[in-house]
């Protein structure tokens, strides 16, 4: 294991787990409110920036020069040269049908900030300047639903994956 993080650089998808993880229970120790927020949207940030790097880990081990790897251009680069990977096939199908897709729903409500739904007919130039809010708030994690608990389930749910593909990864 010790060479596969090394050549892999998974420790850096171990690190945003644990991260992950330190967040979560920080969140769960302080009371409803700003500082709570921030600590559930660091957990989500640092859970999915675990599943970035992961899919660093698959570019490296399929030889893939790239600085910024999604799940599609490893696809496609693979498909290039005719190979086939079965932890992309499996991000694929997580994130098409499961909790790979729910993070990130999550992680898109988190990083844009909804439209408000009062501002009335945009057209209006005077009616829409007169409906604008004075204080204009930042989308909250308890406005989206995102729970701690969820995050909990999302994190222990990625890192069996990531821990199954990684027993996929194994060279001999």
């Amino acid at each position: 294991m010790a060479g596969r993080v090394a050549r892999y650089q998974a420790d850096r998808t171990n690190q945003k787990m644990y991260f992950c993880r330190i967040y979560c229970q920080q969140a769960e120790q302080t009371q409803k409110g700003q500082l709570q927020e921030a600590h559930i949207e660091s957990a989500l940030m640092h859970l999915y920036s675990g599943y970035l790097a992961f899919l660093q880990e698959v570019a490296r081990y399929y030889n893939l020069t790239m600085l910024n790897p999604s799940l599609q251009s490893i696809s496609d680069a693979l498909e290039t040269k005719t190979q086939v990977s079965p932890e992309v096939m499996r991000l694929k199908q997580l994130l098409a049908n499961d909790y790979l897709g729910d993070i990130e729903k999550a992680w898109q409500q988190i990083i844009y900030k909804p439209v408000p739904q009062n501002l009335g007919n945009e057209s209006d130039e005077s009616n829409k300047n007169a409906k604008l809010p004075v204080i204009d708030v930042m989308a909250s994690p308890s406005s989206t639903n995102i729970s701690v608990d969820m995050i909990r389930q999302w994190r222990g749910d990625l890192v069996d994956t990531i821990d199954s593909l990684r027993e996929g990864m194994i060279e001999f």
